[in-house]
């Protein structure tokens, strides 16, 4: 079953049965699959009868373009328009297509896209005022293509993701194509998407990927600190906002040549829905960023910070953003209001104890008892 949906008001992906005080992105689903009796109660109950599995899990508020379940179900008649009546307008069924019965979503799925949705004013020159009113020239699109290309192929990104090691070999990723489309205006804001197709990700490495690009773009970082996150020392790299970060879809594509090059299954190709995805994008998906970024400006307030960064070798034992002039007068500032807060506290329990010690001396006034 393929599928969209724009996670807003949901408690992310994830089904669990017994919980009704959160809804997620999967009751609606599964809820409407009972409906239309594609699947029973039971199966709705203990989704394991069924061999469901969604391809890809996202969290509280993420949305995807374009995910999968894999699950054994009733094939009824116009099973997609019955679905998409019941289901909210935030969510669509683009097809149900016949697998192997071996077939599981996450297992079989070779590659993923996923999507960054951003303020083009994050681009804005380091020395020039940033105000929503910014554009991106035709030259800072390029420079930031340019930049985005140097992920392409294998390279190690243990500094792009937390608990990993340079000599570990799963910090090795390779990345197909990272691009950033032209840029559009909506609600008197400029955005743009980058799109990257990667084999796999680790936690954090897009969000870290967007951030250093900014960061060079802005003219804070250069193309050779870029470079230097690749080697064995530990980069200081900054992880941009989580809005606007989803999941485009996911590639099946050997299973596709194995299973459905003779054509007695249908294949599984996004293309075929491009059309009708990208209207959902721009309908559901799109709008709600946009709306949470004129609201909470996260973009801004990020950028507000991104100065205390220094993007070179950070020293063991010593924080991450206290590099720079700046940065190392806010650590200071944040390490001495810590101990002002340490000292009252401490001199909190001290009149509490001596408070505790005056009453039990035998003084209702809690002075000490006069000497003889």
């Amino acid at each position: 079953m393929l599928i969209g949906y724009s996670g807003d008001g949901y408690y992310g992906l994830q089904r669990n049965p017994t919980d009704k005080d959160h809804r997620t992105i999967e009751d609606e689903f599964v809820e409407a699959m009972v409906k239309v009796d594609a699947i029973t109660e039971e199966h709705a109950r203990y989704m394991n009868k069924m061999s469901f599995q969604r391809a890809a899990r996202t969290d509280k508020g993420v949305s995807a373009a374009g995910n999968l379940f894999s699950l054994k179900m009733v094939l009824i008649p116009d099973v997609v328009e019955k679905i998409n009546k019941l289901v909210p307008p935030q969510m669509k069924v683009y097809d149900v297509l016949r697998t192997t019965g071996s077939f599981n979503s996450k297992i079989h799925c070779d590659s993923r896209t996923y999507m960054y949705l951003l303020p083009t004013l994050a681009f804005c020159p380091v020395e020039e005022i940033t105000t929503e009113a910014y554009r991106m020239s035709e030259e800072v699109l390029q420079e930031t293509n340019s930049l985005l290309a140097e992920f392409k192929g294998t390279r190690n990104y243990h500094n792009f993701t937390v608990g990993k090691k340079f000599t570990d070999p799963s910090s090795k990723r390779y990345i197909m194509s990272a691009e950033c489309g032209r840029p559009f205006v909506r609600d008197g804001m400029e955005f743009a998407v980058i799109t990257i197709h990667g084999q796999s990700f680790m936690m954090h490495q897009i969000r870290k990927m967007i951030g250093f690009i900014i960061a060079v773009v802005r003219g804070l970082a250069s193309k050779e600190n870029l470079q230097m996150t690749w080697g064995a020392d530990k980069v200081d790299v900054p992880k941009a906002p989580s809005l606007g970060l989803m999941l485009d879809k996911l590639h099946y594509d050997k299973y596709s040549r194995k299973y459905c090059s003779d054509g007695s299954r249908t294949p599984i190709d996004w293309s075929r829905y491009q059309e009708e995805m990208e209207r959902f994008k721009h309908e559901f998906i799109y709008p709600t960023v946009v709306k949470k970024e004129k609201e909470e400006k996260s973009m801004m307030m990020w950028l507000r910070d991104l100065h205390r960064h220094h993007f070179g070798v950070l020293v063991p034992g010593y924080p991450p953003g206290a590099y720079t002039g700046i940065g190392r007068a806010m650590h200071l500032i944040e390490l001495q209001r810590g101990t002002e807060a340490t000292e009252t506290a401490k001199e909190q329990r001290n009149t509490s104890s001596e408070e505790s010690d005056g009453e039990g001396d035998g003084n209702g006034d809690g002075e000490e008892p006069p000497s003889k």
